[in-house]
């Protein structure tokens, strides 16, 4: 199927449980959590995500075909950040529940979904933007201009 008969718009907050669905289906596709984790993770997440889309901190993109069958979705968050050398910016931009459901892959759907983040980054003014990376998504990502950096982590529990 051709991305060309695919439509693109902003989300609202009225697609909260669309963004969740995707969500769940990102960690569920790179298999990390199980069925009861990933339902208390969407459970958790809705009323932040509903507040996050209303207020502006959490802006997506859905993509969806002429009959309205939404197909596919990314976002950005964008929080209060202390600037970084070469970076006088306030605000830190993490791109967040890129997915695609599974019949739609591989047809340039998530790098239009990407393309429209990263123009509106720039519009915004912001310098830089940062993502984690699936094992599925590294390509395009890594085509897209995206490098590796030197971040990790520390589990708490």
């Amino acid at each position: 199927m051709p991305s060309t008969n695919i439509h693109f718009r902003v989300a609202i907050p009225s697609d909260c449980a669309t963004i969740l669905h995707q969500r769940r289906g990102m960690f569920r596709d790179m298999g990390n959590g199980t069925d009861a984790e990933l339902d208390a993770m969407v459970e958790a997440t809705a009323p932040w995500l509903a507040c996050a889309l209303a207020d502006g901190t959490y802006r997506a993109w859905l993509a969806h075909t002429a009959d309205g069958k939404i197909v596919a979705g990314a976002g950005v968050l964008i929080s209060p950040w202390p600037a970084r050398p070469g970076d006088p910016n306030t605000r830190h931009a993490l791109i967040q529940n890129v997915f695609t459901e599974p019949e739609f892959r591989h047809h340039g759907i998530a790098r239009q979904l990407m393309l429209f983040i990263i123009r509106w980054l720039k519009e915004q003014g912001l310098r830089a933007v940062y993502l984690h990376a699936s094992n599925e998504g590294r390509h395009l990502y890594e085509t897209l201009g995206f490098a590796p950096t030197n971040e990790m982590r520390l589990r708490l529990v």
